[in-house]
């Protein structure tokens, strides 16, 4: 079977943007074909079965709950009751460790099942509480309560950069398997080139970026430099850059009420990200949800910034 012709059809496929749902078949295909173990697991849980409660999950589907709502009955004695409407649960008095495991979410999904989510909502995404959450809600917040409905809310832009950093990795892969393995090639013997195919699917499902050992490349117009046995570094030029910008928008923040605490959280990812070198698309989508988090008049100042900011740093 000609598996450079079939990587070809993905990536038309994903270039027009169609449906995931095409490419899959020819994914399970490609992954077998090519005898790579992790870039198979990595299209199973993507894809086709999901991630499993003992996978070590991708950054990028690592989500940051905005708050938690609900609906309910409060009893004031004699017979008298208080009716409250999408009120903000305050999670926090549940103490810090209880408050990360409300507000810190895996995505496990399938990405099929993250696009079903996102049709099936049209502003930021609500997902309901686990029955142990609840309980601890109910028992410690709410005790006095009849809760007719709680929910914890998730600013939509989590959800779509899960479906575009999946895209993304699996079109910069397979660009990359094109030309670097199978240029000008259509009979080829896939396990002479096992050992360069594993190191372009560990850096491209890590990082976003393949780079030869040794050398400098330009990927989307960022510098990435390559170093010993193909570690892959962001320059220090577009560290300080994304630094100084986050910064910025960190002293901008302490103005901001409503969405102070979500823009903190994405600057903890860009922080993290340049720590780890990590793709310079994931660190940009981090900003990208800032935009999509700010809703105030401060915090429009933000996005103003980041707006005028982000054409002058190269992703």
């Amino acid at each position: 079977m000609d598996v450079k012709k079939l990587i070809e059809d993905v990536i038309s496929h994903l270039a027009e943007n169609d449906s995931l749902s095409v490419v899959v078949p020819k994914l399970q295909v490609i992954s077998k074909l090519l005898k790579n173990e992790k870039l198979q697991l990595w299209i199973e849980s993507e894809f086709i079965y999901g991630y499993k409660d003992n996978q070590d999950i991708p950054d990028y589907r690592k989500i940051f709950v905005s708050n938690v709502k609900a609906s309910f009955l409060l009893h004031q004695g004699f017979g008298k009751m208080m009716q409250y409407t999408n009120w903000d649960v305050p999670i926090s008095n549940l103490g810090m460790d209880h408050y990360r495991e409300f507000m810190n979410l895996e995505v496990k999904q399938t990405v099929f099942a993250v696009e079903r989510i996102l049709d099936e909502n049209e502003g930021n995404i609500h997902l309901s509480l686990t029955a142990y959450e609840k309980l601890l809600v109910q028992q410690k917040i709410l005790d006095n309560c009849e809760i007719s409905n709680i929910y914890k809310v998730v600013s939509r832009t989590y959800f779509l950069d899960i479906v575009s950093t999946t895209k993304a990795k699996l079109l910069d892969l397979f660009l990359e398997l094109n030309e670097s393995i199978f240029n000008n090639e259509i009979n080829f013997n896939v396990m002479e080139k096992k050992e360069k195919i594993s190191q372009i699917v560990n850096h491209t499902i890590n990082t976003g970026v393949y780079v030869a050992d040794g050398s400098t490349a330009n990927i989307q117009n960022s510098n990435v430099v390559g170093g010993s046995q193909n570690e892959v570094h962001l320059s220090e030029e577009f560290k300080d850059q994304v630094l100084a910008l986050a910064e910025k928008i960190e002293e901008l923040a302490k103005d901001v009420e409503t969405d102070r605490e979500d823009i903190a959280f994405e600057i903890s990812k860009i922080k993290l990200g340049l720590q780890k070198d990590e793709s310079p698309k994931l660190i940009k989508s981090a900003f990208n949800a800032i935009k999509g988090i700010a809703s105030s008049i401060a915090a429009n100042e933000i996005t103003e910034v980041i707006n005028n900011s982000l054409p002058n740093i190269n992703f």
